[in-house]
């Protein structure tokens, strides 16, 4: 019966009803693109920071004595993501060969399980010691691709003699440009120990017959070190500037995290401001629709609606108003979403995204919505028309 009353008199007051709806509409549709600009761009810059796995990377950018407990600490810490030892700079370069073209210098990077840039690249681990993944630049410049067979030339001098070991190496993937600029080969860390044996006058496997290895390795010069998350960048970097010397991406983390400060802050100030002054000109609008029904109230009342009854009316009422102006926001929302989106599209890339809400957000809104137009309704109908004796009501003209 009170869902009945209340729609036969939203379809009398049509004009204010419509008055209210639209109040509400330009309250709520602004704060849905708002915060869908918010949530959109800084999700982007988020998304961008913590895919990329480069920015995870914390770089030595000199060589010490690093013994195997420091590498078993690091690994055994829930900051670390992934961490492996690597040989002397001037230790890991090489000159390459495949299908007749050769290159000189290439980066020869040590690689292990979990590898969080062949993860970020679909790439699987390295199985053994005489596979190799390379830069998309390398491939492209000797003309290969996986499958194919890469020889690797490694020069030293003994003796006042210029000596030269040579293997060959099956590629297994190819990474991408973004993730490896020049000429750039990852190898397991047997392979690039042994590199480095060879320079320095030994005999090691892959790249000699075995018979002089080194067998008194202890230590090794850098570390090739990523983060879990963006928190664990900080935590790591801090932790080892105490000792080494290091280059990371920590000044773009801060950044961005500033940038989502400073937009929350702007948006919460906005939104507070929207929603007071939206809230304030729906609650007058309300106001004046429960003063111009005040005689048909009391006659309800006299009638024996009780006062239970008239606040559910006006809040039925309201709810309705306010979910169908939820409904035509959220028409805007989508209307202002794709012309941001067709705007924005050739300067972003197709996984970043300008304008963007969830399901939860919308339910989120949705909510406060209902429970603004509840409450207000309820004080209305409790502080106003129910505090009106109804002799007085009905003697009004």
């Amino acid at each position: 019966m009170i869902l009945k009353l209340c729609l036969g008199d939203l379809k009398h007051e049509r004009l204010l009803s419509l008055c209210a709806v639209a109040a509400l509409v330009a309250v709520i549709a602004p704060l849905l693109l708002l915060f869908s600009l918010r949530y959109g761009i800084v999700s982007s810059m988020e998304h961008d920071l913590k895919a990329n796995p480069l920015n995870l990377e914390i770089k030595m950018l000199q060589g010490y004595t690093l013994h195997e407990e420091f590498f078993k600490n690091l690994r055994a810490d829930p900051h670390t993501a992934f961490a492996v030892e690597m040989t002397r700079s001037l230790s890991v370069t090489a000159d390459v060969s495949a299908n007749h073209k050769a290159k000189s210098g290439a980066e020869c990077i040590p690689t292990a399980n979990g590898d969080p840039l062949f993860a970020y690249s679909g790439i699987k681990d390295l199985q053994d010691d005489e596979s190799a993944v390379i830069s998309a630049t390398l491939a492209e410049d000797l003309g290969c691709t996986s499958g194919d067979t890469l020889r690797i030339a490694v020069p030293r001098v003994r003796g006042g003699k210029n000596e030269r070991a040579v293997a060959s190496f099956k590629i297994t993937g190819i990474l991408k440009a973004s993730l490896a600029t020049g000429y750039k080969l990852y190898l397991t860390v047997p392979a690039i120990t042994a590199m480095e044996d060879f320079r320095d006058g030994y005999e090691p496997l892959i790249f000699s017959d075995g018979s002089f290895q080194n067998r008194e390795r202890q230590s090794y010069a850098k570390v090739r070190l990523y983060a879990k998350d963006l928190d664990s960048v900080e935590y790591l970097s801090k932790k080892l500037r105490q000792d080494f010397q290091i280059a990371d991406k920590l000044s773009e983390i801060e950044d961005l995290k500033a940038l989502t400060r400073v937009l929350n802050f702007i948006f919460t100030v906005i939104a507070a401001v929207s929603s007071t002054g939206g809230f304030a000109a729906v609650g007058g609008l309300m106001l004046a629709m429960a003063a111009r029904k005040e005689r048909a109230l009391c006659s309800l009342r006299i009638s024996g609606l009780s006062d239970h009854g008239v606040i559910l009316m006006l809040v039925f009422e309201n709810v309705i108003l306010g979910s169908l102006a939820f409904l035509f926001s959220v028409l805007l929302y989508l209307l202002g979403s794709w012309l941001f989106a067709n705007y924005f599209a050739p300067l972003l890339s197709e996984h970043n995204a300008v304008s963007v809400l969830t399901f939860g957000h919308f339910c989120s809104f949705y909510l406060v919505v209902l429970s603004g137009c509840a409450a207000l309704s309820f004080l209305i109908a409790r502080y106003k028309v129910l505090a009106v004796p109804l002799s007085m009501a009905l003697r009004r003209d």
